[in-house]
């Protein structure tokens, strides 16, 4: 189940209403339609669109808030080319306190996803930029690409899993490993929940992938097939249970993240 949040108006003044009239009744509208949008991020629904500036910087006043440990927020980027020479189309953030998925689109909103103040004068690129509130990523390189290219977002507070991997590793280091490898070795998974994985993730391959078929531009129409929502939701839930499961197994191993980390955060 799903919900989409935006502020679409109508104007349903009789034919002949005067323009005062009709401006009042947009402006009622609007006002209700923004109301009921924070209402609805209240719900407790999987899946949350965000696809209007106003109802990002409601989510993000509460985001600052969360705990710090373990990280609350684990979030990825999915786009056409996704790097300093393509583009953004949804910021995923899984709120794990919540257990909710904020799905933003950067495609239509641009900037404006990341500019709009909140209340309390934060916004979602503050939000990426600050230290003190931890992000969880895998293989952070791309997204903090693509982010400080398009937008001018300096990713700060990165703990990055493929790292987290690496470092917790008690054979070679000479290479890091891919999310598939890293589920595959540290996830801990039921035969059948594996395979219901692999299952997901092949059927969202052949709608967005090229070399199956495939297109990026599925992630720039909404709402997104079910498909790829199951995709995005099994990636961030096994985000979780990698974190997790990193950190059982040696959680001194992570003190020296939050600086290789920034040896992944390309600036330039």
């Amino acid at each position: 189940m799903s919900t989409i949040i935006n502020d679409t108006t109508t104007d349903e003044g009789a034919t002949g209403a005067n323009t005062t009239a009709k401006a009042v009744i947009r402006a009622d509208i609007s006002e209700i339609t923004s109301s009921l949008a924070r209402t609805t991020l209240q719900a407790n629904q999987p899946y949350i669109f965000l696809n209007t500036a106003i109802s990002v910087a409601d989510v993000v006043e509460e985001l600052f808030e969360l705990p710090a440990d373990p990280p609350s927020l684990y979030l990825d980027l999915e786009g056409t080319n996704l790097s300093r020479h393509g583009s953004i189309s949804i910021l995923q953030i899984s709120v794990l306190p919540h257990n909710r998925t904020y799905l933003i689109d950067i495609h239509m909103l641009k900037e404006n996803a990341f500019a709009k103040a909140a209340s309390n004068g934060q916004t979602l690129k503050k939000l990426l930029e600050t230290e003190s509130v931890p992000k969880v990523f895998f293989d952070v390189r791309n997204n903090a690409d693509a982010l400080y290219n398009c937008f001018g977002i300096t990713l700060a507070g990165v703990q990055d899993l493929q790292l987290m991997e690496l470092a917790t590793r008690n054979f070679s280091k000479k290479y890091v490993h891919g999310l598939a490898k890293c589920i595959e070795n540290d996830a801990p998974m039921t035969l059948s929940e594996r395979n219901a994985w692999k299952l997901g993730k092949e059927k969202g391959l052949k709608l967005f992938a090229p070399e199956r078929g495939g297109s990026y531009e599925v992630f720039n129409v909404w709402p997104l097939a079910l498909d790829i929502l199951r995709v995005v939701q099994d990636i961030l839930e096994l985000y979780h249970t990698l974190c997790d499961e990193q950190r059982r197994i040696d959680d001194e191993a992570f003190y020296p993240l939050r600086y290789n980390t920034r040896r992944q955060t390309p600036l330039v």
